[in-house]
């Protein structure tokens, strides 16, 4: 048997240098542009920002000035769900949503920029601009403020954002993402011609040219930090894999593999993991479930945990309780077997 490789599903970026943006921001002064112009083609524009310039000035003319005298926060926030380099499920949630992220950021909006003395970035050398920063989902539009600090003899910029949840870090998560490798593979082995010369071959229903399919969902880090820059959460997803293969009877094999996911939460934010795999097949259909999740929580226990339904079925599925912001990694497939 032969087997073929038949792509990725991991998508291109919005633009070319949008991952420079994040190395030389501090030049340009737009990375505050790029860096929401690569959250939204993680959501394949379901969600549109436009980002204007409210204010600019020199960084150490505010340096003892609470972040929140320089912006209003917002009675809501912009949440997604990131799944590899996808934002998924974008949405505009009232605070009380929000995992315990707004209360992280209302003390984060009580501290000043001299606090980034303290991680090498001096005051002195530092710009900042304040932001009007539209965002726009299924035609809703609303606007709230953020600030872009950048440094650049550095070459460094971040964002502070109160409104789109985790906006730098996700952001940023989708670009390293992208140029580590392929984040979903999709393989297949290809099947022999029917017995004794015959036009029957076994094969699966969705290409009887295949005897066997699967999806390999890569091992992948996400992280979260601050506007200093301090790690709050970090946590590696396990690699997936879910498949179907045709036997010698031309009957339904799932396979595939669960590895498991670790985390780890600072400085107030909680963390759990888990992982489930499971599969069944009936009649000529096979289904094979890997999934993982991480979920991360501020002020409150993070949850995560997976049970099975109809194991040995082809109505398998994997059930989750989530307590907090979720991570995910990993899927399922269904084939059927059948001669053709």
């Amino acid at each position: 048997m032969r087997r073929i490789q038949m792509g990725f599903a991991a998508v291109g970026f919005l633009a070319l240098g949008v991952g420079q943006a994040f190395a030389s921001g501090g030049h340009s002064s737009t990375y505050a542009e790029k860096m929401y112009a690569e959250y939204q083609a993680g959501t394949k524009n379901q969600v549109i920002f436009e980002v204007s310039t409210r204010d600019r000035g020199l960084l150490r003319e505010v340096a003892e000035v609470p972040f929140r005298r320089l912006i209003e926060p917002r009675e809501y926030l912009l949440d997604g769900d990131q799944v590899g380099l996808d934002i998924q499920n974008t949405r505009f949630i009232p605070l009380s949503q929000g995992q315990g992220f707004e209360v992280f950021m209302t003390e984060e909006l009580g501290k000043t920029a001299s606090g980034f003395e303290s991680v090498g970035l001096p005051v002195a050398d530092g710009n900042y601009r304040t932001l009007r920063v539209r965002a726009t989902i299924n035609g809703e539009r609303r606007e709230h403020e953020a600030i872009e600090f950048c440094w650049a003899t550095q070459n460094y910029c971040t964002v502070l954002d109160p409104t789109v949840v985790f906006a730098d870090s996700m952001a940023e998560n989708r670009v390293n993402l992208a140029s580590s490798g392929p984040v979903v593979e999709e393989s297949a082995e290809a099947s022999t011609s029917g017995e004794m010369g015959t036009a029957a071959r076994c094969g699966l229903a969705s290409n009887p040219y295949y005897i066997s399919k699967w999806t390999t969902w890569a091992s992948r880090t996400q992280t979260y930090k601050n506007v200093f820059g301090a790690t709050l959460v970090r946590k590696v997803l396990g690699g997936q894999q879910s498949g179907v293969r045709c036997d010698a009877y031309c009957r339904p094999s799932p396979f595939g593999y669960s590895y498991a996911s670790s985390c780890q939460g600072y400085l107030g934010w909680s963390c759990r993991c888990d992982n489930q795999l499971a599969y069944g097949r009936t009649g000529g259909t096979g289904k094979y479930v890997s999934q993982t999740k991480c979920t991360h929580r501020y002020a409150f226990s993070a949850a995560a945990s997976a049970s099975v339904s109809n194991l040995g079925s082809a109505s398998v599925s994997v059930n989750w309780y989530l307590e907090g912001t979720p991570d995910s990694n990993g899927g399922q497939y269904m084939d059927t077997c059948g001669y053709y």
